[in-house]
């Protein structure tokens, strides 16, 4: 800073020259300097807060209300466990549970869950949405062209249109460490604003509830035509197993084969057919031995007649001595009696024979039973060795047909919880809060815009003034000492 002293009305004011900057400063402005330059240009300052404020009429004229109209809703992803076994399982993961939340908002803006918004809302005749239909220049113009020959500008398409503007206008938030979406829809009318995000909720829900039902439908029918190939599959490894089992005559009952109970029968059989050749044996022997011998029978070879005779063979020869004793060996009555006893041992002896013979008879039949049956054993033991194998053979196939029909059961079971789970809401979207019309818009107030436009236009009328003046160099024409000092300071 250069100072000047000077004594009051020793040299005029004129007549000092004013000074340079020096190099690396710029010369500042006084605020006197300024005062002067805005009130010097007061009428462009004031025309240009004049079109600062028409602009903010303009702005205010062209701006759209802007009504955002919210509505919550609460997205679980650990779904309602209705039935033990869900269509998609349920998540624990905290970060599978965030991700699938997510997926949930894309699902909510998607094309689809939007395209039947419009459907039912019938957007695409909103002139909000699909734009302001084409005005008769256009339309005349279109016939023109197609007139001649050319071909006319192609038309937008209302529903793409709608599509495209309902995107912007929708936005969808998840809360922040919570599963709360906030579904946001703007529109020029408050009221529309609050039915287009509660029925673009609705449709969500309902479109996740069909997307459920669908994929349980769409399951449980591959699960069907899986279901008759493994009833197919079951039919024909039992026809294996019952043909199996009749080919080689495996049929069982309570549990063992019928073969088996048959060798067990025929076992005791022959068991008791060898104890019936014994005994007959034994008597036949016994008679052979015993012939002509009365004292030595024993109770195998006796009869009833054979006692019979024994008996009146006994009491004839007691008879016969009574008499030799009353009437002497020589008396003719004593060989009546002898030739009746020589007459009953013929008897016994026939009696004997006859006995003989018939055990002989027996013991050659029950031989011949013991015989038969013991063949047959050893028919059916060499058969039941090869059951044996052949029962190996059968079990695998029984094995086989077990694991086909649990195979079956566990798909019949499953086939029949996804028909239930297609006729039950297990998703667990509730909606927390409906969307209300908003009372005021998301815009600047009319007021405020205006009040923007006036002290931009001011500021913008004070900076033009200012630049105005440093170009035409009246700031260095201005006195720059205050007003009854003695000194004049330049900076």
């Amino acid at each position: 800073m250069t100072t000047y002293t000077a004594t009051r009305g020793a040299i005029p004011l004129s007549s000092y020259d004013r000074p340079t900057a020096s190099a690396g400063q710029s010369p500042s402005i006084a605020p006197a300097q300024l005062l002067a330059m805005l009130k010097r240009r007061r009428r462009l300052i004031a025309l240009s807060m004049v079109l600062g404020t028409l602009g903010g009429v303009v702005v205010v004229a062209r701006t759209e209300p802007n009504y955002v109209a919210t509505a919550q809703v609460i997205i679980d992803p650990r779904a309602l466990r209705v039935v033990e076994r869900e269509v998609t399982p349920s998540i624990d993961n905290a970060d599978a549970q965030i991700a699938s939340v997510e997926n949930e908002m894309r699902v909510l803006r998607s094309s689809m869950v939007l395209n039947a918004l419009i459907t039912r809302d019938r957007l695409d005749e909103d002139p909000e949405f699909a734009g302001e239909p084409p005005g008769l220049l256009r339309r005349a113009k279109a016939a023109i062209l197609d007139r001649v020959g050319l071909s006319p500008p192609r038309l937008p398409d209302p529903r793409r249109a709608a599509l495209q503007t309902l995107e912007r206008k929708i936005a969808v938030r998840r809360a922040e460490r919570s599963f709360v979406v906030e579904v946001h829809v703007a529109t020029r009318d408050p009221d529309k604003s609050a039915r287009i995000a509660n029925e673009l909720v609705t449709l969500y829900t309902e479109q996740a509830n069909r997307t459920r039902s669908e994929l349980a439908r769409r399951s449980g029918a591959s699960l069907d035509d899986r279901l008759a190939e493994l009833r197919a599959a079951v039919r024909a490894a039992e026809n294996r197993v019952a043909t199996f089992r009749s080919e080689h005559d495996l049929v069982s009952a309570d549990g063992s084969l019928t073969r088996d109970r048959r060798l067990r029968d025929l076992n005791t059989q022959l068991a008791a057919a060898r104890a019936r050749s014994t005994e007959a044996l034994v008597r036949m022997e016994q008679a052979n031995a015993l012939r002509g011998r009365l004292d030595g029978l024993s109770e195998a070879v006796q009869s009833q007649a054979m006692i019979q005779l024994r008996y009146q063979i006994t009491e004839a020869r007691r008879r016969r001595a009574n008499l030799a004793n009353v009437l002497g060996p020589r008396h003719p009555e004593l060989n009546s009696v002898g030739r009746e006893i020589d007459a009953l041992q013929d008897q016994l002896g026939q009696e004997l024979q006859r006995i003989g013979d018939a055990a002989r008879n027996d013991y050659r039949r029950a031989k011949q039973t013991e015989e038969e049956l013991r063949r047959t054993v050893e028919t059916m033991s060499t058969a039941s060795l090869a059951d044996d194998r052949a029962l190996a053979e059968l079990r695998a196939r029984e094995a086989e047909a077990e694991a086909q029909r649990k195979l079956f059961a566990q798909y019949l079971v499953r086939s029949r919880e996804l028909i239930e789970q297609t006729q039950v809401d297990v998703n667990n979207i509730r909606v927390i809060g409906a969307a209300i019309p908003p009372e005021l818009p998301t815009n600047l107030s009319k007021a405020i815009v205006l009040v923007l436009g006036t002290l931009i236009g001011l500021a913008l009328g004070i900076l033009a003034a200012i630049a105005l003046g440093v170009l035409r160099g009246e700031a260095a024409s201005l006195p720059r000492y205050p007003v009854g000092s003695g000194e004049v300071v330049i900076a």
